[in-house]
């Protein structure tokens, strides 16, 4: 088959893309990915990264925002492409440019027309009205492709309750980690070095996230367990990676709390699982998720999660066995539970080894890439019958 992959911007394609594509491509299908060039919406080094690995990126331009114009120029110069190379397939991901990848997809007559929603855009947080809002265009927009693959159970069953599409619609198809570049042994040498390179002591025990700091997180709450357990472990430091509007307001709280260089902001990093290396727990009270692929990617780590009891964090870490779930903003829970876990570290070590295991056997690259493969033969060949 000739398949095109449209995401809003490259470092879409390179994480959630390019597995997936890396597999097509091994078992004879060509691949081609389309993206926007917007320097605020992708990394350089992701678009150069693609094309080393020899995927033709085609750039078209998608705005994030709504823009009424901009969103029709993108339609038809992609629709001109998609006519012009004559694709099999065609699969977009995420609200932006699933609408535009599927209009301009069914405009151009493409046989095959599937979407991707790693979240619904209509979360519980929302006012109702804009809920209902966009799930009448996400409805609309069912209309306009044959399957709707979404990462988790919870993400499927949000959009059955609002009425997207029928449930054989609708298919499940869980994220992935690679296993090879998660792989705690590959950096084990590297602890000294990465630490310092972060700004972390030498020694003591590290608590870390690694996380968009917007309010959906909830990193507030682990700042808040962090001040209280930190009496009681004087060693420990709180490492979070990540940037967003939020990172004054955090840096702030940490000072106010006391916690001082206890937490160290590092920012966006080119390479999280180097972070990871170095944690003995992962923290995010999280308050929404379209999967939790960072939790996953923790486990493959070997380092035990405490995150909210949620779904469809509670499809990712098993509770008990892989870290624990408190309940949801409570951050005593929270606290109690970075606290049972610093404390006990054969426990930490047994959560961590579950973890891993956990991971190979529902989260890796592999099976995701293989489920893909699958759902694009089948529905190629329905389109043939």
């Amino acid at each position: 088959m000739k398949i095109l992959e449209v995401t809003t911007d490259s470092s879409a394609q390179f994480q959630f893309v390019l597995p997936i594509a890396e597999h097509l491509r091994a078992r004879g299908h060509r691949v081609v990915m389309a993206c926007s060039d917007d320097p605020g919406a992708y990394s350089r080094a992701y678009f150069d990264e693609l094309r080393e690995r020899g995927f033709e990126v085609v750039v078209i331009p998608m705005a994030r925002t709504i823009a009424p114009w901009a969103d029709i120029a993108s339609i038809f110069r992609l629709y001109g492409f998609i006519r012009a190379e004559g694709f099999d397939l065609v699969r977009s991901q995420n609200a932006k440019a699933g609408m535009i990848g599927r209009l301009a997809a069914r405009l151009a007559g493409v046989p095959v027309v599937l979407y991707t929603a790693h979240a619904f855009p209509f979360h519980a947080q929302l006012p109702k009205w804009r809920q209902n809002l966009y799930a009448f265009f996400e409805r609309l927009g069912a209309q306009l492709c044959d399957l709707i693959i979404v990462d988790s159970d919870a993400v499927r069953d949000r959009g059955l309750a609002f009425g997207i599409a029928p449930p054989e619609k609708i298919r499940v198809v869980n994220m992935g980690v690679d296993p090879e570049k998660y792989n705690p042994q590959r950096l084990r040498d590297k602890r000294l070095e990465i630490r310092a390179e972060l700004g972390l002591a030498s020694t003591g025990r590290v608590i870390g996230t690694v996380a968009r700091l917007v309010p959906d997180k909830g990193i507030e709450h682990l700042v808040d367990a962090m001040a209280r357990i930190a009496p009681r472990f004087p060693d420990a430091q709180c490492l979070i990676v990540g940037e967003g509007p939020l990172r004054p307001a955090l840096t702030a709280q940490a000072q106010s709390l006391g916690l001082g260089g206890r937490v160290v902001f590092t920012g966006q990093l080119p390479e999280a699982v180097r972070a990871l290396a170095v944690m003995d727990l992962f923290v995010l009270p999280t308050y929404r998720e379209g999967f939790g692929l960072v939790f996953a990617e923790a486990m493959s780590m070997e380092v035990p999660v405490i995150a909210s009891r949620i779904p469809p964090v509670t499809e990712v870490v098993a509770d008990g066995e892989t870290g624990l779930l408190p309940e949801l903003g409570n951050v005593e829970a929270f606290a109690a539970a970075i606290a049972s876990l610093l404390e006990d570290e054969g426990r930490r070590r047994a959560m961590g080894r579950a973890g891993r295991e956990r991971m190979i056997r529902c989260f890796s690259h592999r099976r995701m890439a293989e489920a893909h493969e699958q759902i694009y033969l089948e529905c190629w060949e329905q389109h043939r019958i």
